[in-house]
């Protein structure tokens, strides 16, 4: 018995890796097209309103422009520029 061969027969892996290998490609190619920053860009401007996106971009520009200003004001303006990023942000999320 301990000298006897063992014949293991595999039947169809290979089109099964064939198929499995397409599959992730298709999985893929579907992911980066989601992932893409100009894909995702366009599809948040085509979605929401253009002048709300441009204002949620010009919010957070302003917010971080402001973000080593040690002056009163200049924090105030951050702060001010972070909310309006965030509720802009909020708004185009539940949109």
């Amino acid at each position: 018995m301990a000298g006897d061969p063992v014949r293991i027969e595999i039947r169809g892996a290979a089109s099964e890796r064939a198929e499995a290998q397409r599959d992730l490609r298709e999985t893929l190619g579907a992911l980066e097209e989601k992932l893409l920053p100009r894909h995702a860009a366009r599809r948040l401007v085509t979605r929401n309103d253009p002048a709300l996106v441009l204002a949620g971009v010009v919010a957070v520009g302003v917010a971080i422009g402001f973000l080593g200003d040690d002056s009163r004001a200049g924090r105030t303006a951050g702060i001010l520029a972070a909310t309006a990023a965030g509720l802009i942000a909020f708004r185009l999320a539940t949109s």
